[in-house]
């Protein structure tokens, strides 16, 4: 019986799906299945799909459904899935020939959760291979092939690991109490955030394992639209009330989703919309940040351990996060990035 099944989301995808499928079905060793969900793509991605499935039917495996998004597959797979491990490949990338067998090998050997490798960053039409290892390394340093701990304070390290998919291996169980949203980008960010807070042992390599391209049209790194910045804000508003009914979050947490706050605000200065789709992007942005107020005691001190913004920025940052000025001194915060998106859009 296989212990794995890869999960490969497919919406409009048919330039890349067959070498996607090619470096799965070359991975070493027989303990995985793939599952392709076909997530109402309107290309002929489906007949690339049939290929596999009838010529390696054991290996190969299908699901057709109506679009929902990539939190919609997620949510389907994982509820249908019989093995005890899975792994996400996006159909435009490509794992390396071992990496089922590394991540599982790891994972077996030391009970782990969540095991994490590293990636390599690729580009379209181009051999071009950038290494990295899946973490902010300006702050932490993670040890490789050692098992973190839940209950050890290092366990907070694992939460500058990159939350992406790439070359990370999960336990089904500790998946299965995720609620994923639908219509959405950014959800394997709920994949990764949630897990980790209910996982008691996680396990890192420095060895690349994922491929990742990473300037595909229309994907969710080079899409600025005011649809995805907004689903984007959505995601980590429901990660955030998802957190908030489970025990023993660790304050980390809480941190790192004020910082993903932060990405998402700078991100603004990019959009491509409307001026009030900007100014409804805003309003939403100022809805998340008011989910953070009430956790804002175990938040400063670690953006004062952790953040390299200048002193004008980091004294806004504590009255953003204060109940009695926070939703004053967002106003005004909207209020000037609104002048300066119109100003810049003229």
């Amino acid at each position: 019986m296989p212990k794995v099944t890869i999960i490969v989301p497919i919406y409009n995808v048919e330039k890349y799906v067959r070498a996607c499928f090619e470096s799965l079905r070359l991975q070493s060793g027989n303990d995985h299945v793939v599952l392709a969900v076909n997530d109402g793509s309107p290309d002929n991605s489906q007949e690339i799909i049939d290929e596999y499935t009838e010529k390696y039917p054991d290996l190969f495996h299908s699901i057709v459904k109506e679009n929902g998004g990539y939190g919609s597959v997620l949510q389907r797979a994982i509820a249908e899935i019989k093995t005890p491990y899975f792994l996400v490949c996006d159909p435009d990338d490509t794992l390396e020939d071992t990496a089922v067998k590394t991540l599982l090998d790891l994972s077996e050997v030391s009970g782990a959760d969540i095991t994490c490798g590293a990636k390599s960053y690729v580009y379209d039409g181009s051999d071009r291979k950038d290494y990295t290892p899946s973490y902010n390394d300006t702050f932490v340093k993670l040890k490789v092939n050692t098992v973190y701990h839940r209950d050890r304070d290092d366990f907070a390290d694992l939460f500058f690991l990159d939350p992406s998919p790439h070359a990370k291996l999960y336990k089904t169980d500790v998946a299965r109490n995720i609620t994923f949203l639908t219509k959405v980008g950014y959800t394997d960010n709920m994949l990764f955030y949630l897990s980790l807070l209910d996982a008691s042992k996680v396990v890192y390599t420095d060895i690349s394992l994922a491929n990742y391209l990473v300037d595909r049209p229309g994907n969710t790194m080079t899409d600025v639209s005011y649809k995805a910045l907004s689903g984007q804000t959505s995601v980590f508003r429901s990660i955030i009330e998802q957190a908030e009914k489970r025990k023993n979050v660790p304050d980390i947490f809480w941190y790192r989703m004020f910082e993903s706050f932060k990405y998402i605000l700078y991100q603004t200065r990019r959009l491509n919309c409307t001026q009030e789709q900007y100014e409804q992007a805003m309003d939403q942005l100022g809805e998340l940040v008011a989910c953070l107020r009430p956790h804002a005691d175990v938040i400063r001190p670690l953006y004062r351990k952790y953040t390299r913004n200048a002193f004008v920025e980091k004294q806004r940052d504590a009255f953003l996060l204060t109940e009695r000025f926070g939703e004053r001194t967002f106003g005004r915060l909207k209020k000037k990035m609104a002048a300066e998106f119109a100003a810049a859009h003229q």
